[in-house]
């Protein structure tokens, strides 16, 4: 265990060829930083960057980092302690190590780089036929496979379901199961990854909507004195975000021509004024449908998803001291703002954090998306 911050922050790191343990004292001791990268439309990815200097009875044969469990496809996990509380930040896999020889005291490195478990979901590509099978329940035959691999599925149910004919249409899978999974997803403005723990060595595979409801995170607090945990941050609009989607189709069962037409968002607004919203007419872009082969329920469906997936259009970068925040600040949920001004308190979307921790340090780098301008909420609370 590495005490990182003196607040009290403490980090653990496991890993292990199958179920992680914590390294050994020398390996602790070398630990230079930690860097995470968690992305709500991309496999999260860690950084650990270790003293490589050469010491000990291996010294003439090799650095002593180059050795288990720090091998390629060895299992990381990061736990983070605030005070008495664990939290997992990070469970993934060993996938590359690179070794920077020095010729001075501390010069040598060696970087392990890694991603999250979702890796094991995309080694194998496959040609696979589902007949009869929806979304719903393929998706979770999919993931029942990786019980092994101490990854749960949560998979919720789509809006509308569309179960396929054999008479009409197979259902096929050509790639891997994660590009299967993401391909399910896209067709109802759902999103999929990977979210560490709750458990030490295990983590829990999301398939569903975004989180636009629920309880949010700890407040990110600018200009408020003593409570201030933000560094940095900086609002930017971009008003050709949303869309409409219109067009044409021509139902596979019936022959009916039919109109297909998006009105707005049926995400849970995070803003008071959704930019989509207040611009309407022929000021917003517009795009076509062009599904083919399928019926009238899963083609609107695709049109709602396209319309949601553009909503937001209102982003916020910057820094948080992670000390001051005191907790692991999570993609792919919802968190408040305070003390920004009207325009910009309430609730955000968390789309993209960067964890960075050394001795002494502990930064979050955030991305922050919604709808609009103006809180929903009255009062954000810390």
């Amino acid at each position: 265990m590495r005490q990182m911050l003196a607040s009290g922050l403490r980090l653990t790191v496991l890993a292990g060829a199958t179920i992680p343990t914590p390294l050994s004292a020398d390996l602790t001791a070398r630990l230079l930083s930690v860097r995470v990268q968690e992305d709500d439309g991309a496999r999260s990815v860690f950084t650990l960057t270790f003293d490589a200097g050469r010491s000990g009875p291996i010294a003439a044969l090799d650095t002593p980092v180059l050795r288990p469990p720090l091998v390629p496809f060895a299992r990381v996990t990061l736990v983070l302690t605030f005070a008495a509380l664990p939290r997992v930040l990070f469970d993934g896999i060993i996938t590359h190590l690179e070794l920077t020889p020095g010729n001075g005291p501390g010069a040598a490195t060696l970087t392990a780089t890694g991603e999250d478990v979702s890796y094991l979901l995309d080694r194998r590509e496959v040609d696979a036929e589902h007949p009869a099978m929806d979304d719903f329940v393929l998706v979770n035959q999919i993931l029942t496979r990786y019980a092994s691999h101490r990854i749960q599925p949560m998979v919720i149910p789509p809006r509308v379901a569309d179960p396929p004919l054999p008479i009409e249409r197979i259902p096929t899978q050509h790639g891997t199961d994660l590009a299967h999974l993401r391909e399910l997803a896209g067709r109802h403005g759902y999103v999929c990854y990977v979210i560490p723990g709750p458990q030490i060595g295990a983590s829990t595979f999301y398939w569903g909507p975004p989180v636009r409801t629920g309880v949010p995170q700890p407040a990110l607090s600018v200009d408020l004195g003593p409570e201030t945990n933000v560094r940095t941050v900086r609002f930017r609009t971009d008003a050709l975000t949303p869309v409409l989607v219109e067009g044409e189709l021509q139902d596979p069962r019936t022959g009916a021509q039919m109109t297909v037409e998006s009105v707005g968002s049926l995400r849970p607004p995070l803003s008071s004024r959704p930019l989509w919203a207040a611009h309407t007419g022929d000021i917003r872009r517009r795009r076509m449908v062009r599904d083919s082969g399928t019926g009238a329920v899963g083609t609107f469906a695709r049109a709602q998803s396209l319309v949601d997936s553009g909503v937001d259009a209102v982003v916020a970068e910057g820094e948080a001291d992670g000390g001051r925040y005191g907790d692991v600040l999570r993609p792919r949920a919802l968190v408040g703002v305070r003390g920004a001004g009207w325009s910009h308190d309430g609730h955000w979307y968390v789309r993209r954090v960067e964890h960075e921790l050394a001795p002494g340090s502990y930064v979050q780098r955030f991305t922050l998306t919604r709808d609009g301008h103006g809180p929903i909420v009255p009062l954000v609370r810390p």
